[in-house]
């Protein structure tokens, strides 16, 4: 018998997702993905709270001044999922690298460095079935659809000392990577073919940060940074090319110290996602939404093992998602939070450092939520 084509157009389009029954993780398939989180597991087991102070971490280029010299870093991410909706449920899983960086000084003021991070990630896996008449005959049709990649930002930083409480930095930033979509769609009655459909997208863009933090006395500190992003070019092979908008970022943060061991932070941050809204409707999708997020952590530098201070993390994050579950006419906005804790460890006489951490959260949309559990685990070497 001939082959029957009747996969949708929509799946080969790099905006374009179908509804979910199982997928890697259900929030990453609408819009462009699952916004990444590339911070530092230090960063990350304090909630993100720390992390406009933290030069491992993507968001301020100004903290790379805290570093006295060469070092490398690099972090681990495992995660559970387990998602649920009404009478639907699966457990899922991954694991990521959601971020590699060097640094080092230039001269005894200045420092660059470079980062590649976790922006969006398109990994994910769906499954549907459906009874369908194909020539009088009643047939089960399959349809497995799944997504690996995502984009990468690469970042290009340099901070500078202005005096010994003021420091500025600057970040070129470009967006990478791309993503496979394979469909394939089988039938239970074995006088109709299977087809399978392949496409990929290749993404590039282009973004600018600044950043500042500074010591207000001996106990306070601030920071603040800023990112303008350019249009994001996704072209889909032997298909239809788009841009989308990306967002302007605006982050800041305050961290208390009220004594050498403790560290008290508290941060906030806002995207304006709503730039995407046109491209994303034009695929057929809701529009998106401008997003916040904040933190709170704390780090304790009581504990010791070996004569090594061990410091001690916990946080707590919530964050908004732009991009809706559901169709437009009956879209549910995406939120996410987690409870953080993790720990630090000094190797090697102090020329490297083991961070690892904790996560505990969950993502929710309407009725369908997803509860994960993410272990990090973040090395850095000092040669």
């Amino acid at each position: 018998m001939r082959r029957c084509v009747l996969v949708p157009a929509a799946l080969a389009l790099a905006l374009a997702a179908p509804a979910t029954l199982a997928a890697d993780t259900v929030f990453g398939i609408r819009g462009i993905g699952l916004l990444g989180r590339p911070l530092s597991v230090r960063a990350a087991s304090s909630g993100g709270a720390f992390s406009l102070f933290d030069g491992t971490s993507v968001l301020n280029p100004a903290a790379l001044t805290q570093f006295g010299g060469p070092l490398g870093w690099a972090a681990l991410a495992a995660t559970s999922r387990r998602f649920s909706d009404g009478t639907l449920a699966a457990s899922l899983g991954s694991t990521r690298f959601p971020l590699f960086g060097f640094a080092t000084p230039i001269g005894r003021r200045a420092v660059a460095g470079v980062t590649i991070g976790e922006y969006l990630d398109r990994t994910w896996a769906v499954q549907t079935s459906k009874d369908t008449l194909l020539r009088d005959t009643t047939t089960t049709m399959s349809d497995l659809a799944r997504s690996t990649g995502g984009v990468s930002d690469v970042q290009l930083a340099a901070a500078y000392r202005v005096n010994p409480a003021i420091a500025v930095g600057v970040g070129l930033h470009a967006l990478v990577g791309s993503s496979r979509l394979t469909v394939v769609r089988s039938f239970s009655n074995t006088a109709f073919s299977d087809y399978s459909e392949a496409a990929t997208t290749e993404f590039s863009g282009l973004g600018v940060s600044m950043g500042v933090s500074a010591r207000l006395g001996s106990r306070l500190a601030a920071a603040a940074s800023a990112r303008l992003n350019g249009s994001l070019r996704a072209a889909v092979s032997g298909g239809p090319r788009t841009r989308v908008a990306m967002p302007v970022e605006v982050d800041g943060s305050v961290l208390y110290a009220p004594s050498t061991e403790v560290g008290l932070a508290a941060a906030v941050g806002y995207q304006s996602w709503s730039r995407a809204s046109s491209a994303l409707e034009a695929a057929g999708q809701p529009p998106s939404r401008d997003v916040w997020n904040m933190a709170l952590g704390a780090e304790v530098s009581a504990l010791r093992w070996h004569r090594n201070v061990v410091p001690v993390r916990v946080g707590y994050r919530w964050r908004q998602l732009p991009f809706p579950l559901a169709a437009a006419d009956n879209a549910a906005p995406l939120s996410e939070h987690a409870f953080t804790a993790g720990l630090g460890l000094a190797l090697a006489g102090g020329r490297a450092t083991l961070d690892a951490g904790l996560e505990l959260g969950s993502r929710s949309a309407g009725s369908a939520r997803e509860r994960f559990t993410t272990a990090n685990v973040g090395l850095t070497v000092r040669p």
